[in-house]
């Protein structure tokens, strides 16, 4: 979905997009339907303020337990839109304003709000996949779920590459 800054009115332009077909269902599990809200204002020919919000839930594999655990994805964010003919991202070297380091540029005045929304839940999805903070993981002897069972596995220190350094500064 398009949508060129000459179709903004003058009030601006709400759309709630209802379409899915822009979301990373390829990449990411959805557990349902998402929400999705675009404002978009005018500030000047060339500029637009562009705000959204995304609300979806996504299962993933916790990296330390390996369980799947659901998430509700809830964001809002606000982004600075520029037109910059090709002539002015080209020409070399231009020290740039504070201001201008929050604003992205685009080579014609057109919007496009799915490639906005896929960027925007790719930012949105946590680093680190964790089903919860305390999160116990497996047994590295047996493989047990070490939030559901305790197991009776020695918990022992295997050699490290490093005990070398550890006995040279006992010795010294």
């Amino acid at each position: 979905m398009k949508v060129r800054f000459g179709e903004i009115p003058e009030e601006g332009l709400r759309l709630e997009i209802h379409d899915e077909s822009w979301f990373p269902d390829h990449e990411l599990q959805r557990t349902g339907p998402v929400r999705s809200v675009i404002v978009m204002k005018r500030n000047g020919v060339d500029r637009v303020l562009l705000q959204g919000e995304i609300k979806t839930a996504v299962t993933f594999d916790c990296d330390r337990c390996l369980e799947n655990y659901t998430v509700e994805l809830d964001n809002s964010f606000k982004l600075d839109l520029e037109y910059a003919d090709s002539s002015e991202l080209e020409s070399g070297e231009h020290e740039i304003s504070p201001t201008e380091m929050d604003m992205i540029y685009l080579k014609e005045p057109v919007i496009n709000i799915f490639d906005i929304l896929n960027q925007q839940v790719y930012l949105m999805v946590p680093e680190k996949h964790l089903c919860s903070e305390a999160c116990k993981g497996l047994c590295s002897q047996c493989g047990a779920n070490l939030n559901e069972v305790t197991c009776d596995c020695r918990q022992e220190l295997k050699s490290s590459p490093f005990a070398v350094l550890k006995k040279r500064e006992q010795g010294s």
